[in-house]
């Protein structure tokens, strides 16, 4: 048995709830059965809105994230086998019982972390970028563009998509965050149209500081709405 405690989707106060719960392979999941009801459980609609919640055990209290796992199936499946009454649960019920996977919080460095150091990365070579001469430019803007667009692409192709599956309260930010993609997207083909031109260096100027905004903005954004969520599921990269 575990407490969870989480935070009310319309009320914003805290609701702690006993629970039972179960390692799979080293994964501590919760079942949203609510013993076969035909409706979720209150709390699993609280963690589709916020899914930062705290975890009581016998032995130690910690912050979790309360994330939907792309493989409930199986997950579903092995809790089954070993607690054969949640397999009664869903036999009462038309809905597909929710299960929740809750990951640990810690200290150490993750992918979020990792994350927002390669935004400190990219920021200190736009610095650059704008701090130098325009024949610099020519040889120097093709490569900081072609790391920006591949660290948007892996976001959009990979890292969203996965926070939007097991997060769901997430959906607003990943929705905005990929717009913000397109117009940083357009703002480093105007610049490299200016940079292959030759075109008037206060112009390119003026297009590097709109673009320098512009990325702060997104990565402040990032930073504040996805780090904590990619610490939960992923370490950092080697």
């Amino acid at each position: 048995m575990i407490a969870l405690t989480t935070t009310g989707a319309r009320t914003g106060r805290k609701h702690r709830v006993p629970l039972g719960a179960l390692d799979i392979g080293g994964r501590l999941v919760v079942v949203a059965s609510a013993m076969g009801s035909p409706k979720h459980p209150a709390w699993y609609h609280n963690i589709r809105h916020d899914p930062l919640v705290t975890v009581e055990t016998d032995t130690e209290t910690f912050d979790a994230l309360a994330a939907l796992p792309p493989d409930r199936d199986a997950l579903f499946a092995a809790v089954v086998e070993r607690e054969p009454g949640f397999g009664d649960y869903q036999a009462r019920t038309t809905r597909v019982l929710p299960v929740v996977e809750l990951h640990r919080l810690d200290d150490g460095r993750r992918m979020g972390d990792w994350l927002a150091e390669v935004h400190d990365w990219l920021r200190a070579q736009l610095r650059e970028l704008r701090e130098g001469s325009p024949k610099q430019l020519s040889t120097r803007c093709p490569g900081f563009c072609a790391a920006l667009i591949r660290h948007h692409t892996g976001e959009s192709s990979a890292l969203f998509p996965a926070l939007a599956e097991r997060f769901p309260a997430l959906a607003p930010a990943l929705t905005k965050l990929g717009e913000e993609h397109v117009v940083v997207a357009r703002l480093q083909e105007e610049i490299q149209r200016l940079v292959d031109e030759e075109s008037d260096p206060v112009r390119l100027a003026e297009e590097l500081d709109r673009l320098a905004s512009a990325l702060d903005s997104h990565f402040a954004y990032e930073e504040k709405t996805i780090v904590t969520a990619l610490n939960a599921l992923y370490p950092a990269p080697g």
